[in-house]
Formats: structure tokens, C-alpha cells, sequence
């Protein structure tokens, strides 16, 4: 489905009004799949849509190109105004507040399910920023904190610079990990570099059987099993100040990356790097998930932690050649990175 087509094929109507350009990035108002006041960042290399209305990136491809994350038409155009705790799987990208089976202590969501709800499903606000959009949450009760998120998209290359962070304003101290969830279409597979060993091994198993994953040189490989949900994690590496997670499409390359100063404490038994296949019943979409170190904050702190997205456009022959796709990965992480601190 090329982007071009958007209005016709993906139901985006472009609003006459609220379109502000910064340098080559154009920020304007826009309809997208029944929802209303969207946002559609353009540079001519790559485009993406912010649905405040679900509290989430919904849209994010290369001018011409497809739509990388999953989008649950289902419940196009649908909202929740209010915690019915239940999980409205939306797709595209949005943030978890903390390890997940922490989330009873401090939420009424008892074994871990489902997500909060004002880090998942609340209406949002947002507003133009230069080059890009902001996206603030409700003040969730439950941690005193808001999430903001900044999408800034660079003037050119096919990047988004994600500046995000918890920000408390009241009630007890949290311990909480700034987590980003983003769902992806069915790849080719995903990959994420290998850390360092958790329990004596390359990665963490964070299901309950046996994932197809496998390694291939300094990262690993996971595929979509249509029988069962996979997931696993990795750790920080010692060779590395940053970590990514990816998915190879037949004709593109979509990474996320982030710093990784620190080596130790994070979730999960010290994953900075998650992947979490779906199933046929679950519609086989691909989580990328990157995690912050766990924090405990307290009122009047902020917890940082930015990322940047990058999509690349590849050859068949690369996306059927896992170590070439993991070296691209690697690559782009490595220019992520090497950007002044507040381009990241």
C-alpha cells in the first residue's frame, strides 16, 4: 500500500488547517481511520501519523513505501474514555510504565494483565512542536506521573528522534522503566544484538516453550510461529553504548535504537531488548520493545530515556541474508548514536 494512496486506501483526510512547516519537515492535522485530529509528520524520505485520540504512533513508512506497524482495523476509528479494564489492542507504538509483573503493586491489575490504562488506551494530548509533534498523557493516578513524548523528524534522512519521559508530580515513590511497545506487521523475522549472558545463556526465554530463535553472529533471530506467541530478551552489551530492535521486511529495514550507559538493572533479569511474536489467533504482528533501566522516582523527578527510529530501504537479497541485515542494524544504530545529544 504505497503512502501516496493515503487518502483513499488508508482513510487519511489532510486537514486545511493546523499545517505548519519547520525547514523541510511539514507538520499538519489530518483524519486517519476514523479518528480525528491526527497528527502527519513529512520530510519527502519518510512520513508518520500520531493519533492522540489512542494515545499512539499509528503510522510510520517511507514516502511511497508501506506502513510498518500493525493496525488493528477492527477498532479503527474507536476510543476509550475510561478505565473498563479491558486490553484494546490498537497496534502502533505506545509506553508501558514498569516491569510487568509489577504492575499489581501498583495498579488493580491482578497477574499482570491488562495494561494500565493511562499507559495504554487514554486519549492524549498533543500539539506541534518544530519538526515534529508532542504527545502528553493524563496524570495516571495510580504512578503520579505523566508520560510526554516529542516525535521530532530529522529534516531529511528517514529518522524520528523520540524525546520521552516519565514525569511525576505526586503520591509515593515508583519504581518504574521507561517501556516502548511497538507492534510491527508480520516480517520477514526481527532481530535485536546479543548482550551480555543472562543465566549462562545468549538470550531470556520469556515465554512458556521454546522460541525458533537463533543466533546469527553478535545478534538474534526470531520468526513468527503460527501456533504459539514467542518472546525473548537481551541483555546490554559491553561492546556496545547502545542497543536496537528490528524487523526486516521484504523492502525495507525499520530499527529502533537507544543508549544503553549502564549494564545492569533492567527488567526482566536485565533486558534492554525484548521481541514478542503473536500467534494466528493474535494476528501475527511483531513486538519491538526497547526498556529503560528501573528507576524508583520520586514527586518532582523526570525519568529519561530517548530513542530514535530509522527506516532503510533493502533488496530481497538483503532481507533473505540475516548478517547482512543485522550489519544495517548495527550501522544505524551506530549513526543514531554518534548524534549530538539533542538530536537524539
Amino acid at each position: 500500500m504505497r503512502t501516496r494512496q493515503l487518502t483513499r486506501l488508508c482513510g487519511i483526510v489532510l486537514g486545511a488547517f493546523c499545517c505548519q512547516a519547520f525547514a523541510e519537515v511539514t507538520v499538519e492535522k489530518v483524519d486517519y481511520q476514523k479518528w480525528h485530529d491526527a497528527y502527519r509528520l513529512t520530510n519527502g524520505s519518510c512520513e508518520m501519523v500520531i493519533v492522540p485520540q489512542v494515545g499512539r504512533v499509528m503510522f510510520f513508512a517511507r514516502t511511497g513505501g508501506q506502513n510498518v506497524l500493525y493496525n488493528n482495523e477492527d477498532l479503527s476509528g474507536q476510543t476509550v474514555p475510561g478505565d473498563d479494564h479491558q486490553w484494546h489492542n490498537f497496534g502502533g507504538d505506545k509506553v508501558w510504565p514498569t516491569q510487568q509483573d509489577w504492575w499489581d503493586r501498583y495498579t488493580d491489575r491482578k497477574g499482570g494483565w491488562p495494561p494500565p490504562y493511562f499507559s495504554d488506551a487514554a486519549p492524549q494530548s498533543a500539539e506541534p512542536i518544530p519538526h515534529g509533534v508532542r504527545m502528553t498523557s493524563p496524570l495516571s493516578p495510580e504512578f503520579g506521573t505523566r508520560t510526554i513524548r516529542e516525535f521530532v523528524m530529522d529534516p531529511k534522512l528517514p529518522m524520528i528522534h523520540v524525546r520521552q519521559w516519565f514525569k511525576k508530580e505526586g503520591g509515593k515513590p515508583v519504581v518504574m522503566t521507561l517501556w516502548t511497545v511497538t507492534q510491527v506487521r508480520q516480517p520477514e523475522y526481527a532481530m535485536a544484538p546479543l548482550g551480555e549472558p543472562i543465566d549462562g545463556k545468549p538470550f531470556k526465554n520469556l515465554a512458556d516453550t521454546p522460541p525458533n530463535a537463533k543466533g546469527v553472529g553478535q545478534a538474534v533471530l526470531i520468526r513468527n510461529d503460527p501456533k504459539k506467541p514467542q518472546k525473548i530478551g537481551t541483555a546490554p552489551s559491553a561492546r556496545s553504548e547502545g542497543t536496537w530492535v528490528a524487523g526486516i521486511f521484504e523492502k525495507e529495514l525499520f530499527v529502533e535504537s537507544r543508549r544503553t550507559p549502564v549494564r545492569e538493572g533492567y527488567p526482566d533479569q536485565n533486558c534492554s531488548a525484548e521481541i514478542f511474536t503473536a500467534d494466528e489467533p493474535l494476528r501475527m504482528y511483531v513486538e519491538l520493545e526497547l526498556l529503560s533501566p528501573m528507576r524508583e522516582i520520586k514527586a518532582g523527578d523526570t525519568l529519561e530515556a530517548d530513542c530514535v527510529w530509522q527506516i532503510a530501504e533493502i533488496t530481497p537479497e538483503m532481507a533473505s541474508d540475516p548478517a547482512k541485515a543485522a550489519k544495517l542494524a548495527q550501522e544505524l544504530c551506530a549513526r543514531a548514536q554518534s548524534l549530538p545529544e539533542n538530536q537524539r
